[in-house]
């Protein structure tokens, strides 16, 4: 998504990432996709609508809806989940008053990830916390499919999540009420973003080539997506992301230094 300042609608998807699992403990299963720098990602929420959860969502140790270092349990004041029955994706940071700011990879080392710029420690992972309901509230969840096969641990190093352009996206609020979830037993899974060669590396299995970029998908006029939502309640920004670095912010810092030095006079 360009970083023009302006609020884009909701793009269409190029494909679900492959995903693998690794070796995982009884605590968290582990997951790895592959991705490349620049390359964006949304998360999508699938499941019946008469059985929702509630859903925590954390860019390494950094809690995406709330911009807080991740904690156990939910909470309220701010919300710092989502619920799978009203928020069927979300794409980026609740940055800002309805919209937030893409998922995007990019590699650590340059202070763009959101984990450098607000954790101490770096994972290069999407934290997934999932919250049932208390039994009686839905009706019962369906049994889970079957796992893919399971590989070893991941010893790469990761990429992370970066701050990209402005989409138009509310994260709503919950209109359940805390009590509703089960917090005594939540299901915790880790995503590790891989480049394509360790994730090739790892599983046996080749990436996807590299999706369209911007001006292909601008020139094939490709759709935009809205949602009408104009009842639903839009959470308050987490004020860490209203003035993160976006992934584009050091090429513009570089070309105005750039500029600087040619008007240097001789």
């Amino acid at each position: 998504m360009p970083e023009t300042g302006k609020d884009y609608p909701l793009p269409p998807t190029f494909g679900r990432f492959p995903i693998a699992e690794l070796e995982s403990d009884a605590d968290q299963r582990e997951f790895a996709i592959p991705v490349r720098r620049r390359e964006a990602l949304w998360i999508a929420f699938e499941g019946p609508h008469s059985c929702p959860s509630a859903v925590k969502v954390g860019v390494g140790t950094v809690n995406a809806i709330d911009g807080r270092p991740w904690e156990t349990g939910l909470r309220i004041d701010p919300q710092n989940y989502i619920v799978t029955a009203t928020q069927y994706w979300l794409d980026g940071i609740n940055a800002g008053k309805n919209f937030v700011r893409q998922f995007v990879a990019i590699a650590f080392g340059e202070g763009l990830t959101i984990e450098e710029q607000a954790a101490r420690v770096l994972q290069g992972t999407i934290r997934l916390e999932v919250f049932a309901a208390r039994p009686g509230r839905f009706a019962a969840a369906p049994e889970q499919e079957p796992s893919e096969p399971t590989y070893g641990p991941a010893e790469e190093a990761p990429l992370g999540l970066g701050a990209g352009g402005r989409i138009q996206q509310k994260i709503h609020a919950d209109r359940y009420g805390l009590d509703t979830w089960d917090q005594t037993n939540p299901t915790l899974a880790v995503v590790r973003l891989l480049d394509a060669a360790s994730f090739q590396s790892l599983t046996g299995r080749a990436a996807p080539p590299s999706p369209i970029d911007a001006a292909t998908y601008a020139c094939l006029g490709l759709p935009w997506f809205e949602l009408y939502e104009e009842q639903a309640t839009d959470l308050q920004p987490a004020e860490i992301f209203r003035h993160i670095r976006t992934v584009s912010s050091s090429e513009s810092e570089s070309d105005l230094e750039a500029l600087r030095v040619r008007r240097v006079p001789n």
